[in-house]
């Protein structure tokens, strides 16, 4: 019996972290693409981004398909990062998304959250050269504790 009891405790704690992923670019750089496409296509409600440089113009055009659907998109940028001509901002500003401008401090993080359920966060700007050519790392979570922090942190952005 109690080799049942800890054999069931053993299983749930390892479906619990189940959904956590790290990817490491450039070689897992198709997989993690891939990833935070599923996550766009599959949010229902609202997206959040706060992403330090943002000139990938394919996902930019997948916020855009979400946000003409009815899903909520907040995009955050730098101050400095929106005056580069490769920057998404003009775009996504265009189309109705919801673009804030943090301008108190440098806005250097690289976060995204769907539906504020899951969480990708890391080294890895939404660039081609970061998707491309550089070593970076990218981090899913669906962690209660993680994921709760880092939409109070989102949330308080909106504050700067």
């Amino acid at each position: 019996m109690r080799f049942k009891f800890l054999f069931i405790i053993v299983l749930l704690s390892l479906f619990s972290f189940a959904d956590d992923k790290i990817y490491l670019l450039p070689k897992e750089t198709k997989i993690a693409l891939t990833q935070i496409e599923e996550l766009i296509g599959s949010s229902k409600y609202q997206i959040d981004i706060a992403m330090y440089n943002f000139s990938k113009k394919d996902l930019a055009k997948q916020l855009i398909k979400k946000h003409k659907k009815g899903v909520k998109v907040r995009v955050f940028f730098d101050s400095e990062k929106i005056k580069d001509k490769s920057s998404e901002y003009k775009l996504l500003k265009k189309n109705g998304i919801e673009c804030i401008v943090v301008s108190k401090a440098k806005l250097h993080t690289k976060l995204a959250i769907f539906d504020k359920e899951t969480a990708i966060f890391g080294s890895l700007n939404w660039t081609k050269e970061s998707f491309g050519e550089n070593y970076e790392i990218l981090y899913i979570t669906t962690k209660d504790d993680i994921v709760d922090k880092l939409n109070h942190f989102i949330d308080k952005l909106k504050d700067e």
